[in-house]
């Protein structure tokens, strides 16, 4: 997805009605998780302690969070 970040396989959220995805770097260092935060009504990004980003690693996940609260809006509408 990215030169230095991926995101996991999505699992399900212990409710069961959202998805949890973890962000790795290539060197495979746990960087947080992606999560479904009900105040905001969206997914949002939950980083490990003492973890630093640049611009382009920021700009992947706010997209990342952003295309799939839309998914998940959509799938709501279905119904």
């Amino acid at each position: 997805m990215s030169k230095f970040i991926s995101f996991g396989k999505p699992k399900k959220s212990a409710s069961g009605k959202t998805k949890v995805w973890r962000v790795v770097s290539n060197a495979d260092d746990s960087l947080g998780e992606i999560r479904w935060f009900g105040r905001w009504r969206k997914y949002a990004f939950y980083p490990e302690i003492f973890t630093v980003y640049e611009q382009d690693c920021l700009r992947k996940i706010a997209d990342f969070c952003e295309s799939e609260s839309k998914k998940l809006r959509q799938t709501w509408r279905k119904k």
